[in-house]
C-alpha cells in the first residue's frame, strides 16, 4: 500500500500505466493530468478538445462518463491499489455544458474501499461550478489479490 507521502507519485504512475496500455484512456484522455492526490482523493485537470465534443459543440456525455470512470479508478489507486478493479455500476448526472478549450477539474473521492466493492464519487467542475456529478462502483476482490502479489 502507498504511504501518504508517496500517494501523488503512486497515482501518477498508475495513470501512466493506463496511458501506456494504449486503450481508450490514451486515445480520449491523453491530455489529462494528475494535479494532486491524497489517500482517498485525487484532483485531475482535463482540457476539452475538438474530439471531445458532440455535434452541438459541447462536451460529449460519453467523455464525461469516461472522466467519472477514470477519476473513480484513480481515487481507488490513491488508496494504494495499483490494480483498481472493474466497473459494476456508473452513474452520471449532467448539470451544465463544457465547451472547447474549457479546463475541467475532476475531483474524485474513494468513499469506501471494501474487500469486494469500492464506491467513488466524482465531481466535474468548470472553475468552481459543478457541471456533472458521478458515482462509480467497482468490483475489487480480484484487484486486492493482484495488489497483494505486486511487489512494486
Amino acid at each position: 500500500m502507498a504511504t501518504p507521502t508517496s500517494v501523488l507519485p503512486f497515482v501518477r504512475n498508475v495513470w501512466k500505466n493506463f496511458l501506456d496500455a494504449k486503450g481508450l484512456d490514451s486515445f480520449l484522455l491523453s491530455n489529462m493530468k494528475v494535479v494532486s492526490a491524497d489517500k482517498g482523493k485525487v484532483v485531475l485537470d482535463f482540457t476539452v478538445e475538438k474530439e471531445h465534443l458532440n455535434r452541438l459543440e459541447s462536451l460529449h456525455g460519453g467523455v464525461m462518463g469516461t472522466l467519472v470512470d477514470i477519476g473513480g479508478s484513480l481515487s481507488i489507486a490513491s488508496m494504494g491499489m495499483k490494480a483498481t478493479g472493474v466497473t459494476t455500476d456508473l452513474n452520471l448526472t449532467c448539470l451544465s455544458p463544457a465547451k472547447l478549450g474549457d479546463v475541467l477539474s475532476v475531483e474524485a473521492t474513494c468513499v469506501r474501499l471494501g474487500r469486494t466493492l469500492a464506491f467513488t464519487e466524482v465531481d466535474l467542475k468548470l472553475k468552481e461550478k459543478i457541471i456533472a456529478q458521478g458515482r462509480h462502483t467497482k468490483y475489487v476482490a480480484t484487484a486486492h489479490k493482484t495488489n497483494a502479489g505486486d511487489s512494486s
